[in-house]
């Protein structure tokens, strides 16, 4: 009896339980939005407002125990079943659809969708890589992006931090400023990107720093300067831009002067010669020849009307520098504004630097044709190659210049060249070094059988206390144990040759493909792997219709005048022949 009194003394209060429940369920979902983080909170103020409804039903139900039986209550009881079920159904297929979700960019050039670079580069972390984007309240561009890095694997992954609330974690990172972006890897942080209302999270950037945090060694580079060679510092012909973009990369650039340094430094991974006015002096030359003889990377451009006197060391890679000026023809320059002596690539060959390119456009301003020749050991791959509407023009300050076959040669032509050449050096050392370890083998074992021998003479005369002599080292093995303290040689020597330095430089690195394909080539030349490859920034392609004034002027009247006339001259002859 006293449990039914106090279950009637609550009866009438079981409204309020209603609303409690309701309250704290709402509570517990807003707090889930602020913090974005379903901590233990979030989950007991939830399961309290779940319990204290569950339990006002059983105490309504109890109560009134007839209640089940009426036909409304049963019509209601299966209203409300079949829209539960289907809130539950739509409740799953939306959590099915968020933790497996397949998206589909139908954009002409993928502008949502990361690259071939950083969908290979993110499949391929081997440990867990976490971003931490110190930035207050999270920007969705940011989120979407980070979003499309997590699909590729569960090893990435990010989180968003508030530095005024989470001070602990901004003190970890140093963070100075808010929009900073932080990676960790490992036992490794580093700053990515610093965010702002204009500058959103970039891919190009976040890939890069991924990239850069995952190496082991950075690569370096030198470029050859003192022969008036493209400029360091920001300027006309200046090669600033190229050389920041290799810096951010993860390479470390350096600028070598032959006057000064006697030789090209063993650390040196690629060699960059870049339209030199002046001819190097044949001890530079010997210079250079010894380091690609040791398997260093060589890029070499030069811009038609440029003098080369590395033929000497050309001809080995079976390479030579046409005089003639590459002309375009094809018209495809004029409708960007372009004359025929820029050439526009479209054409890539087959080749790991330009294997992501597709149909995508390089621009050379002022190149000129490479010619090759079959040489022993050497494989030549083009990688850049014109259209068949061009030629190499012998004489382009004439009056008309037109496609002569008799002193002009006819495209399509290669003016880009990647080379691979069998290290020689690499092969005897190899050779020299096992036969010198069947050598040692062969001494070692000697020793033995002299060792035991000594030994067996001990035993036989205790009392020989006479000192051994000392044991010699012969020149075999103080060669055997310098070469194993030398640096191993690349068995593979590579060199890229471009009939075009001007694409490299401001103003036109960013045109295009033309920055991919200047990082690709240095980072091919450096034996990088492909997933660090350069990407480009995704662009809308420009659909707009540029109109002269007349036709500008005649769509108004069409628009405004005419078709309106039209239209209601129309309506009065219909008008005029029904009333007839």
């Amino acid at each position: 009896m006293e449990k039914l009194s106090f279950i009637f003394k609550i009866k009438k209060y079981i409204n309020y339980f209603f609303f409690l429940g309701i309250f704290l369920i709402s509570a517990g979902i807003v707090l889930l939005q602020i913090n974005g983080n379903l901590s233990n909170l979030v989950i007991g103020i939830i399961s309290s407002g779940i319990t204290v409804i569950i339990f006002g039903i059983c105490i309504f139900l109890y109560s009134n125990k007839g209640f089940l039986g009426k036909r409304g209550v049963e019509a209601g009881i299966n209203a409300i079943i079949s829209t539960s079920a289907l809130l539950l159904i739509l409740g799953l297929v939306n959590f099915l659809g968020l933790k497996y979700s397949v998206k589909i960019d139908l954009t002409e050039n993928n502008l949502y969708t990361l690259s071939p670079q950083s969908q290979q580069l993110i499949s391929n972390l081997s440990q867990p890589l976490k971003v931490y984007i110190f930035d207050n309240p999270p920007n969705d561009f940011d989120r979407k992006l980070l979003q499309d890095y997590e699909r590729q694997n569960n090893k990435f992954q990010y989180q968003f931090v508030n530095p005024q609330v989470d001070i602990n974690l901004a003190q970890k990172f140093n963070v100075t400023r808010l929009g900073d972006v932080y990676l960790e890897y490992g036992d490794k942080q580093q700053l990515a990107q610093t965010l702002s209302p204009q500058n959103r999270l970039s891919e190009i950037k976040l890939t890069n720093a991924i990239a850069k945090i995952q190496q082991t060694t950075q690569p370096i580079i030198y470029i050859l300067q003192g022969h008036g060679e493209s400029a360091i510092e920001e300027g006309q012909v200046s090669i600033s831009q190229a050389v920041t973009t290799l810096r951010d990369k993860g390479y470390t650039v350096n600028f070598l002067t032959l006057a000064t340094s006697p030789l090209i430094p063993p650390d040196a991974n690629v060699l960059i010669i870049s339209n030199p006015e002046k001819e190097l002096l044949e001890g530079e030359i010997k210079i250079i020849q010894k380091y690609l003889d040791d398997g260093g990377g060589l890029l070499v451009m030069y811009n038609a009307g440029s003098n080369v006197n590395l033929e000497q060391v050309l001809r080995k890679w079976g390479i030579k520098f046409d005089d003639r000026l590459v002309v375009d023809a094809s018209g495809t320059g004029e409708v960007f504004g372009l004359g025929p002596s820029i050439t526009i690539i479209v054409d890539y060959g087959a080749h790991p630097i330009t294997q992501n390119f597709g149909n995508g456009m390089s621009l050379f301003p002022w190149a000129r044709p490479i010619i090759t020749e079959t040489v022993t050991d050497v494989t030549a791959t083009p990688f850049l190659i014109t259209n068949s509407q061009s030629w190499g023009e012998r004489n382009p300050e004439g009056e008309n210049v037109e496609l002569d076959p008799t002193v002009d040669l006819q495209g399509p032509l290669n003016i880009g060249v990647a080379l691979t050449k069998k290290n020689l050096v690499k092969s005897i050392s190899k050779s020299q070094e096992n036969s010198s370890n069947t050598k040692n083998d062969l001494k070692i074992k000697n020793n033995e059988n002299l060792t035991l021998k000594e030994e067996s003479v001990k035993k036989v005369n205790p009392d020989n206390n006479l000192p051994l002599p000392p044991k010699m080292k012969t020149p075999s093995e103080e060669k055997t144990n310098s070469e194993t303290l030398s640096n191993p040689q690349s068995s593979q020597t590579r060199m890229v040759v471009i009939g075009n330095a001007n694409f490299a430089t401001d103003g036109w690195f960013q045109q295009q493909l033309n920055s991919d394909l200047f990082i690709n080539t240095v980072g091919w030349l450096a034996n990088e792997k492909d997933s660090t490859l350069s990407i480009s920034p995704k662009e809308a392609t420009n659909r707009r219709i540029n109109l002269t004034t007349f036709q500008a002027g005649l769509i108004g009247w069409l628009a405004l005048f005419i078709i309106p006339a039209l239209a209601f001259t129309v309506s009065m002859v219909t008008w005029w022949q029904r009333s007839r």
